[in-house]
């Protein structure tokens, strides 16, 4: 089988109840947050037997969003990883305090004390620092430059798996409404929400474009399946990179 990532927008966090929540640091799930990742969990994960690895954004919410909806994986005998990968560039695109996650000591205690399974080894001193001039900058070029290399690293990892044996690899990635534009490379209906054309907790499904197992696209793009665009209504293929740029003029403009 072909090899799928799982994308997942983190559930509801209280920044998601409005504008006036965006200056709260790195917020946590709300009880509806909670209950949407059990949803997602028993609706479209039902059967976690053949997720691989398990990938989150290094914010709370995308955490516990990971925790909440994939704990049978992480914690049943089957062949997933049994921690979650946090990976500093998949963090939210923005500098809005909101956006910003905790200092690593920090994280490290919060992990311990919500007794979350998360392999914070990617996670260096200087990982939530967004001025214009540092790798988590919120520039365009630069959230485009991270969300290619966290393809990247996806693509390495699934090779990995592939190697040793896991011939239908399915990695997750959990992360942030913004920052899937760009990683995903698909800006159709990106306005449809505040800042994004996901909503919270929903899930989409990608298979590389070009033959993963070797280097012929340097910006391992990923293209949405069929299956996962009709089940949201989308009875057409994702469109291609020559209509993307005006989709995201489109959205930047909302």
């Amino acid at each position: 089988m072909v090899p799928i990532v799982h994308c997942v927008r983190h559930g509801q966090g209280f920044h998601n109840l409005g504008a006036g929540f965006y200056s709260l640091r790195d917020p946590r799930l709300t009880p509806l947050g909670e209950e949407q990742c059990k949803t997602l969990r028993n609706t479209s994960f039902p059967d976690q037997s053949n997720i691989s690895l398990i990938t989150a954004s290094p914010l709370c919410r995308t955490l516990h969003t990971a925790f909440l909806t994939f704990s049978p994986a992480l914690t049943s005998d089957s062949k997933c990883s049994p921690q979650i990968l946090a990976l500093p560039d998949a963090q939210e695109t923005s500098d809005e305090p909101c956006d910003i996650g905790s200092d690593p000591s920090v994280l490290r205690g919060l992990v311990a004390e919500n007794n979350w399974p998360v392999d914070l080894s990617f996670i260096k001193d200087g990982w939530n620092i967004k001025t214009l001039e540092s790798r988590y900058s919120p520039h365009s070029s630069a959230i485009q430059a991270r969300a290619r290399d966290a393809r990247i690293l996806l693509r390495q990892k699934i090779r990995e798996l592939v190697s040793n044996g896991d011939i239908d690899a399915q990695v997750i990635l959990v992360t942030h409404g913004g920052y899937l534009h760009y990683f995903t490379d698909d800006w159709e209906d990106s306005y449809q929400y505040p800042g994004t054309g996901w909503h919270n907790c929903e899930t989409r499904s990608y298979v590389f474009k070009e033959d993963f197992m070797a280097d012929v696209d340097r910006e391992a793009r990923l293209i949405e399946t069929i299956e996962s665009r009709q089940k949201r209504g989308k009875m057409y293929p994702m469109y291609g990179r020559e209509k993307q740029p005006e989709l995201f003029k489109i959205g930047m403009q909302h």
